[in-house]
């Protein structure tokens, strides 16, 4: 395979995401996502891909996959104010698995512009779908 017909690797990173923290026993640790970026720094992948800084999805970005309501919520609630939201709480299955964090909706909002950003890139290098869907 020729360089010029290698496949387009595009790599979202937004220095931001490794600042927040789910809770102690969460698996999920967004400081790795910042480890994994030293990584890719150090080793100078980054020359070998097109690396952009996501934009951070809007309400209304986030809107087209979830309600309007749980949206809000995330946009709302703090670990300070969660008692205020019991009834959100139980429908939206908020609990150690799903844990309300500060800043989730920013988080949330990075993390899925990253994605967005990495479906339009994917669509745009034909890198989803068959021959015939791309057309």
């Amino acid at each position: 395979m020729s360089a010029r017909s290698r496949p387009v690797v595009s790599y979202y990173y937004d220095p931001e995401v490794g600042n927040y923290h789910y809770a102690t026993q969460h698996p999920m640790k967004p400081h790795r996502i910042r480890m994994t970026h030293a990584l890719v720094q150090s080793y100078e992948l980054y020359k070998h891909m097109h690396v952009a800084r996501p934009k951070p999805a809007t309400k209304t970005d986030m809107t087209r996959f979830h309600s309007d309501e749980y949206i809000d919520f995330l946009y709302r609630v703090t670990p300070d104010n969660l008692d205020l939201y019991a009834k959100q709480r139980q429908k939206f299955n908020i609990g150690d698995d799903c844990p309300i964090f500060d800043g989730i909706f920013d988080y949330s909002s990075i993390s899925t512009g990253g994605s967005l950003g990495m479906s339009i890139s994917a669509l745009l290098h034909g890198a989803v779908g068959s021959k015939h869907q791309q057309q």
